[in-house]
């Protein structure tokens, strides 16, 4: 297991001891993040950032009432939670911010797997099952399969 899986790992279970879930929904409510909808162009689908020194998350409204809406607020979660120093992850450079984004979406793609068996009971038994109940991008999927 590499540190980073553990870093996860150990992440996911103090939120889970914490709140007895893992949906990033509860968290960001738990913890005082504001979510908003927002009429974003075709990217981003959501981002963190400090407002006034409150912690906002902005998601695209195109995936408002879509199951995409879990992975997109799970990944940016992780931004709040992990790199709560940076103002933009838009102010980094590219290694870091390619660095970045992959633990991000590796956090987001474990959630939806401890969701999926939060709520069903067992572990998913396809990587579509991911993505057709948390939004998890096919692309992504080798991060757990």
């Amino acid at each position: 297991m590499t540190e980073q899986t553990e870093q996860i790992e150990n992440l996911l279970k103090t939120l889970y001891d914490t709140y007895l879930t893992v949906d990033p929904f509860v968290i960001t409510d738990q913890l005082g993040i504001e979510v908003h909808y927002v009429n974003f162009l075709n990217n981003p689908l959501g981002q963190y950032f400090k407002l006034m020194g409150k912690p906002t998350i902005l998601m695209s409204e195109k995936i408002e009432f879509t199951n995409k809406r879990f992975f997109v607020l799970a990944h940016e979660l992780h931004h709040a939670l992990a790199h709560n120093e940076f103002g933009s992850y838009y102010t980094q450079n590219d290694k870091n911010r390619n660095k970045i984004e992959y633990e991000a979406n590796k956090f987001a793609a474990s959630v939806c797997q401890f969701l999926y068996i939060e709520e069903f009971g067992f572990d998913p038994m396809t990587k579509q099952d991911l993505e057709n109940h948390y939004g998890l991008p096919m692309d992504l999927s080798e991060i757990l399969f």
